[in-house]
Formats: structure tokens, C-alpha cells, sequence
């Protein structure tokens, strides 16, 4: 009776602290690059006027999370290495496993260069989880002077258009 009691005594002391101790094995999925929101034809080198799809999922993931899309700029003339590139950065919340992805174009298209391209996952509480990040490549000339703004949509709201969306 008394290894029957201990035994209750100690499930019942890791059921508490199995409970108490939350962990999440929530992560990103590889980052790819392609002309749609499943990166057919994944590529890694674009034209200037081209509509890019940054593609990634959210795996092992329960509940609410965030995943934040960052543009920077890498070796591009007129831009300095590491920093936001056409205003392209957004946050995005994701519930439970799914893909994600964030497509961007700029108007009178990109400086040919090299752009950096980062995802982070956090939990509600911020604590991050995972990051990806991927370079590509723009080759070409732009039809018109570039600037700084840029068009972007994402799939969080689909039927709906803004300066920044995440899908």
C-alpha cells in the first residue's frame, strides 16, 4: 500500500509540473522565393519589376503565434547593408501550423543588387522561437527610377490590399 501511495505521489507531482512547464516546439519551414504564394519554381535571382513571394510555414504549432517579414537591403547601390529595404516589414499573427508568406513589388522595380530576407516566430509573450533567413539575387535595369516605397500583400487578409501584408 505504501509503494502505491509514493507512486501516486510522484505522477501526481510531474502531472503538476508537466503542466506548469510550457514549451513549444513551434518552427519555421525553409524559406523559399518564387513568382506565387507556393514558390513553384523556387529561384533565387529575379527581374526588377517582378512580384516576389517570400514562402515559409509555421510547423509544430498550437495556438497563437507571430511570424515577422523583413526586406533588407544586402550589397545594393544606394542602400545600406542590413537595413530595412522599401519599407518591406511586417508582423503577422499565424494560429496553429500553416504556410506563410509575404509578396512585395516596387513601383519602378528593385536596384539590381543582393537582398537579404528575414523571417522570425515568436510566441505570444515575444520569446523567439525560430529564424530563417534567405538572400536573392535582382539582375537587370529597372523600367523607371525606383523608390523607396513598395507594394506588398500577404495571405492573413486576402481579400483586402494594404502597403503591408502577411499572409
Amino acid at each position: 500500500m505504501k509503494h502505491k501511495l509514493n507512486a501516486l505521489l510522484v505522477l501526481g507531482i510531474l502531472f503538476v509540473l508537466s503542466t506548469a512547464c510550457s514549451f513549444s516546439t513551434a518552427n519555421l519551414g525553409e524559406l523559399k522565393f518564387g513568382k506565387d504564394k507556393d514558390a513553384t519554381g523556387a529561384s533565387t535571382t529575379f527581374n526588377p519589376n517582378d512580384e516576389i513571394f517570400a514562402v515559409t510555414s509555421v510547423n509544430n504549432a498550437s495556438g497563437t503565434n507571430k511570424v515577422k517579414f523583413r526586406l533588407l537591403f544586402d550589397k545594393v547601390e544606394g542602400g545600406q547593408s542590413g537595413t530595412v529595404a522599401y519599407k518591406v516589414e511586417k508582423d503577422t499573427t499565424v494560429e496553429d501550423s500553416r504556410a506563410v508568406w509575404l509578396n512585395f513589388s516596387v513601383p519602378g522595380g528593385f536596384v539590381p543588387g543582393s537582398y537579404k530576407f528575414e523571417t522570425v516566430l515568436t510566441d505570444e509573450s515575444g520569446k523567439e522561437l525560430d529564424r530563417k533567413t534567405g538572400n536573392f539575387t535582382v539582375a537587370g535595369s529597372p523600367t523607371k527610377p525606383a523608390t523607396t516605397e513598395s507594394k506588398s500583400s500577404d495571405n492573413s487578409k486576402p481579400d483586402e490590399t494594404k502597403d503591408s501584408e502577411v499572409n
